[in-house]
């Protein structure tokens, strides 16, 4: 999303921070996490396409107002 928006990872994880703590949508059904395999020391996240939108209309960049 970082690189779809233009913007750093740490204001698309504030934004999605805020989405799950505003209870636009849950976090149960939106997000999958990832654990440690052998070719991946830090697990990670996938975001289904409601949190890409939601992240979408919050940030503010070009890329973020092309995407609306």
């Amino acid at each position: 999303m970082a690189l779809l928006f233009g913007k750093a990872k740490s204001t698309i994880n504030e934004h999605i921070k805020n989405v799950y703590e505003e209870k636009e949508l849950e976090e149960s059904t939106t997000m999958q996490k990832f654990g440690i395999s052998e070719f991946l020391q830090k697990p990670f996240n996938y975001y289904n396409l409601d949190v890409i939108i939601s992240v979408g209309y919050r940030v503010k960049s070009l890329q973020g107002t092309k995407f609306r």
